[in-house]
């Protein structure tokens, strides 16, 4: 009941004009769409490209602006050389008593107050100086100085480069950024390396500056990031340091095209992103914009061009339906007399030939088809005549089997009896061979055919005085594959009579059985006299002809044929037997039959 709802529900079939309309549609609409999508592509990147080269200047002014922050602020650290009395400060070599420490500690704190004061962008200062005493302003940062040199690339910093110095601030407050230099200046002495400054930079200063940056496009968001951490963005709490990691993995991959647009991908959404490392500070300054904006720019730019698209498309299918109407009407009306001859009219042929185009083609194919299915169905029935005089004379030789086959056993047991043992192996060889064709089933195993093979050869055997040798070749795994019943028995036989019989000297029999795929293939082999060319390719004619000759016809190689029709009744008309020969040399005969059984056989060929 099921099946039945879903074939029901099945869409119908669509017509042959209804496809031909469909597939003119897809000839048209292909061109049409690869022209929207190049055009679309180009667009596309256009609008890309634009934005890259635009965040491109912004991460450029971005580093511009920030060298020049950096170089301007790094200018105050050097207050102490305008005032002697704070030089002599940080150049004394001992430590200072108590009293000493305090007042030169009061001066150092005076003049970094003033100095702070003076500039906005500084909120504190802090110096160590050649004694390793340390001095701060009143708002400086109160990391301790030696832990900060720790932190720090120190043989940069004695080399003269101004370093930057990020450390985290209170929980729910912003970074802290100082400037550390080395008083070069001050100390000369390359065994004692203390004395340095720490400048601390106002945060809001460096806001100020990037936030400048940013406000030149809204969609467009600034990034810092300074050793590893987020320093700044102007788009607050989105970016965390999950982001901030796959940020940085998409630089170290692609670490060659720093200044070339990247992906990442933010919650649900898609960004792209440029970088670009600041030399002085070794800050990261990235410009990254959501991937939307792209590609709203360039929806915009193809809009007019997908309707004017659609509208051509609009007009080439309307143009299409017109002209299939007037093309497809000789193809419907083949399609009325294919249906009547589908209701057994075989006779029926329609005068559409003298057409020269594909039509007529088409009902030539046509008529020629009508010629074979009146023939095959002559030679079909031609087949069953012959079938039924076949199951005729198999019923007149079943005439008293019982009667025979007794007979037969009571001879075995006279010559049992009177012990010639010759006669009781041919009447019990015969008789088993006689059960065999009267009560096994027309399928059997090729275990079953192979034993009255060896039934047959006992007698040949006596008959021939052991003069001919019987060689085996068949895979084990063969045995239980079901054949035709007396399949083998004619072509051993054949073998005997034509073969090894006229060549009146020892000989040779080989029955060898491969598989190939779902193909058996059976080989019966003599090296007897062989066939002349002409005779065989007689026998080759005869053996591939369909079943059309009755008993009248010569009974030359009738068991072979015989065979060969039978394994084309049953097995299909790709089945059958090769034949091949030499005078003088032998014969073997090759059988192809499927190794499945029943509706399991395949139409394989054979060769």
């Amino acid at each position: 009941m099921l099946s039945k709802r879903n074939k029901d529900k099945r869409m119908p079939p669509i017509s042959f004009q209804n496809k031909l309309l469909l597939s003119y549609g897809l000839i048209t609409l292909i061109p049409v769409l690869s022209a929207l999508f190049i055009f679309g592509l180009n667009s596309y990147n256009d609008t890309k490209r634009y934005y890259e080269e635009f965040m491109n200047q912004l991460s450029g002014r971005a580093d511009t602006i920030t060298n020049e922050f950096i170089a301007n602020t790094a200018r105050n650290s050097y207050f102490y050389l305008t005032d002697n009395n704070l030089k002599n400060i940080l150049e004394k070599r001992y430590v200072q008593d108590k009293i000493e420490l305090l007042e030169d500690a009061r001066s150092m704190q005076k003049a970094m107050d003033q100095v702070v004061l003076m500039n906005g962008q500084i909120t504190g200062v802090t110096i160590m100086g050649t004694n390793g005493s340390q001095y701060s302003s009143y708002a400086a940062y109160s990391t301790d100085a030696k832990m900060i040199r720790n932190r720090i690339a120190v043989d940069d910093m004695y080399r003269g480069t101004t370093m930057v110095y990020v450390e985290e601030g209170p929980s729910g407050h912003n970074k802290r950024v100082s400037l550390v230099r080395y008083l070069s200046d001050i100390n000369r002495d390359d065994t004692n390396k203390e004395g340095f400054v720490k400048v601390d930079l106002n945060y809001r200063a460096i806001e100020k500056n990037f936030g400048g940056v940013a406000e030149t496009n809204r969609e467009l968001g600034t990034v810092v990031i300074a050793d590893g951490k987020l320093l700044y963005t102007t788009w607050g709490s989105l970016l965390q340091d999950e982001e901030i990691g796959r940020i940085l993995s998409r630089l170290h991959d692609e670490k060659n095209q720093m200044n070339s647009l990247m992906r990442i991908t933010i919650g649900s959404k898609s960004y792209l992103f440029t970088a670009r490392i600041n030399k002085l500070t070794n800050w990261i300054i990235v410009q990254i914009i959501p991937s939307e904006v792209i590609t709203a720019a360039f929806h915009k730019n193809i809009q007019i061009y997908v309707l004017i698209c659609a509208l051509a498309l609009g007009i080439a299918l309307l143009l299409a339906v017109v002209f299939s109407k007037h093309f497809f009407k000789p193809i419907h009306k083949l399609r009325t007399k294919m249906k009547l001859a589908d209701a057994g009219h075989l006779d029926l042929v329609i005068d559409e030939e003298h057409r020269r185009d594909e039509i007529g083609q088409l009902v030539h194919s046509y008529n020629a088809m009508l010629m074979r299915m009146k023939r095959s169905r002559e030679v079909e029935m031609r087949s069953q005549q012959l079938q039924k005089r076949a199951e005729l004379h198999m019923l007149q030789a079943q005439i008293n089997p019982h009667f025979l086959y007794n007979t037969l056993n009571v001879i075995h047991s006279i010559a049992e009896l009177h012990r010639v043992q010759q006669i009781s192996i041919m009447t019990k060889a015969l008789s088993n061979l006689y059960r065999y064709n009267v009560k096994s089933k027309d399928i059997v195993t090729v275990r079953s055919e192979l034993e009255q093979i060896g039934n047959y050869l006992k007698i040949q055997q006596i008959r021939f005085l052991d003069k001919h040798r019987v060689v085996y070749d068949i895979d084990e795994e063969l045995y239980d594959c079901q054949i035709l019943k007396f399949l083998l028995q004619p072509i051993v036989e054949n073998s005997f009579q034509h073969g090894l019989e006229p060549k009146g000297d020892h000989g040779t029999l080989l029955i060898g059985m491969r598989r190939q795929g779902n193909i058996l293939r059976i080989r019966v082999e003599d090296d007897g006299v062989g066939i002349d060319e002409a005779k065989l390719e007689a026998l080759k004619t005869s053996l591939v002809q369909t079943a059309e000759k009755d008993e009248s016809d010569s009974k030359h190689h009738l068991g072979l044929r015989n065979v060969a029709a039978r394994i084309r009744n049953f097995y299909g008309p790709h089945y059958g037997l090769k034949v091949t020969s030499k005078p003088n040399e032998g014969t073997c005969v090759e059988m192809f039959i499927s190794s499945k059984k029943g509706d399991e056989r395949n139409d394989r060929t054979f060769g």
